[in-house]
């Protein structure tokens, strides 16, 4: 059986649509434990695809809830059982009192934004003799950051396609993901006021 897949906190804030503080909150009030996979000298958290589905649920409720709340709530969808805390399960409907949330659109709607990032991730290929070892799509010297910082500008997919024929819609998504999760290369902005010439 091979083991689920698990997620950079970087990576479930892209894929949740969440910031990073604020599953950085929920991880240091302990509303959700995570585990650490090995990375270079310091581990890193690792997240489950429950979490990152959790966090999309999250960012999409229309009410705050309590700590004990979200606690209850994300243990209900990691364990897949029938009740925690306040909350019951009932096919794709949570409820908890008077609140209801239909998950079965949310769950679609990840697994296809996961699927797209998965497959991404397959067709990435990184060789220092191609444009440096930027990221690229597989058999192109295409640099996926490049395509993604078009997307994020709000550049419509078929105006990339135009430009860029070899790439499909997917491509592009992934794309947009992978740039939102990579700072650009090099050395990090100085912040202040820059040393006016002599």
């Amino acid at each position: 059986m091979r083991a689920e897949r698990a997620y950079s906190i970087k990576e479930a804030a892209v894929l949740a649509g969440l910031s990073e503080r604020a599953i950085r909150n929920e991880i240091g009030r302990g509303v959700i434990r995570v585990g650490r996979k090995a990375r270079g000298r310091r581990p890193a958290l690792a997240l489950p695809r429950g979490a990152v589905f959790y966090f999309r649920l999250l960012r999409d409720l229309p009410v705050p809830l309590p700590r004990r709340d979200r606690g209850a709530l994300y243990r209900l969808l990691l364990a897949e059982e029938k009740a925690a805390g306040a909350w019951e399960r009932a096919d794709d409907t949570l409820k908890r009192g008077m609140l209801r949330l239909d998950t079965a659109q949310a769950r679609r709607d990840l697994d296809r934004l996961l699927a797209v990032y998965e497959a991404g991730r397959r067709k990435a290929r990184s060789d220092p003799s191609i444009l440096g070892g930027e990221p690229v799509f597989a058999g192109t010297r295409l640099a996926i950051r490049h395509i993604g910082r078009l997307a994020l500008r709000n550049v419509p997919p078929e105006r990339i396609r135009a430009d860029y024929p070899s790439l499909s819609r997917d491509d592009i998504a992934f794309a947009r993901l992978y740039a939102a999760m990579k700072p650009p290369p090099g050395r990090p902005r100085k912040l202040g006021f820059s040393r006016a010439p002599a």
